[in-house]
């Protein structure tokens, strides 16, 4: 799970010529848009199953691996398959000058499912931007661009009739598959009393050689990483309950109230409990 960035970049709109709005994912619920939403979207689905209705057109089903390039302004709603499956979804809504001539380059894509062969290539730069975005802020904003235009181009090179005739051919500087996974069961349970030791062990390595890599890879400790998780987190939970407690806070994020509330005001300067006080 990444959860929701906005991604501010201090009024650039008018400097970047493409530029990230938001970026994502998580456990998807129904939501409807009837005037549909304002910047191109980018949507991928991880696992689970979901239907989108798109104004004046067809229903589309996403399944896991699949993708959908959704343009700005177009009404639409989506909801989650009938079972009892989780459907998490990915997504990376941009805009700008350049955003509009890439959608009009990539006609034959919108609208559709897609089934890209290199759709791991395309969630792990869905995850390189939100890490980006996480980490740096506003310091982010030229890179979080070229990384948006290296996506759709992903997207558009994945679809092209010679591309999907190639096999065997392993992209440089594609993520170590290793640290991979070892980032998905961090995603996957940094609300929990996570022990560094279980996750060098999913990924391989040894708790030193694994502390090696990931920094290397990600330019941050993992404790570092799942402590930007928790924080970010917890901004969620404070926002979509009012009246939930610190204590409820700390416990839903796997980690002590002390050493939750010394942590949080560490990172975002204040405590917790006046943090809510303010929303």
């Amino acid at each position: 799970m990444m959860p929701f960035l906005l991604a501010e970049f201090a009024n650039l709109e008018a400097t970047l010529p493409l530029y990230v709005c938001c970026v994502g994912s998580h456990e998807q619920k129904h939501l409807e848009r009837p005037d549909g939403y304002p910047a191109h979207q980018l949507f991928l689905c991880r696992n689970g199953k979901g239907t989108f209705r798109v104004e004046g057109g067809p229903e589309l089903i996403m399944t896991p691996g699949s993708v959908l390039l959704l343009p700005a302004h177009v009404g639409h709603a989506y909801s989650p398959g009938p079972s009892d499956e989780v459907w998490d979804l990915g997504f990376v809504a941009f805009n700008g000058g350049a955003a509009k001539a890439m959608l009009d380059q990539s006609i034959g894509l919108v609208l559709k499912v897609l089934q890209p062969p290199n759709f791991e290539t395309l969630w792990n730069q869905l995850e390189s931007l939100w890490r980006l975005i996480s980490l740096n802020g506003e310091q982010a904003y030229w890179e979080a661009s070229k990384r948006m235009y290296d996506m759709l181009l992903t997207l558009m090179e994945g679809q092209s009739p010679a591309k999907k005739s190639s096999k065997g051919v392993y992209p440089a500087g594609q993520p170590n598959p290793a640290l991979q996974t070892a980032v998905k069961l961090i995603h996957d349970h940094f609300d929990e009393k996570l022990l560094l030791a279980n996750v060098a062990r999913a990924a391989g390595y040894s708790i030193q050689h694994f502390h090696r890599l990931f920094v290397a890879d990600y330019g941050v400790t993992p404790q570092r990483y799942i402590l930007q998780l928790r924080m970010r987190y917890a901004l969620e939970l404070f926002e979509e309950n009012p009246s939930i407690t610190v204590e409820k806070v700390a416990e839903r994020l796997g980690m002590d109230t002390s050493y939750f509330i010394r942590m949080f005001k560490r990172t975002y300067g204040v405590t917790p409990k006046k943090y809510a006080e303010r929303r």
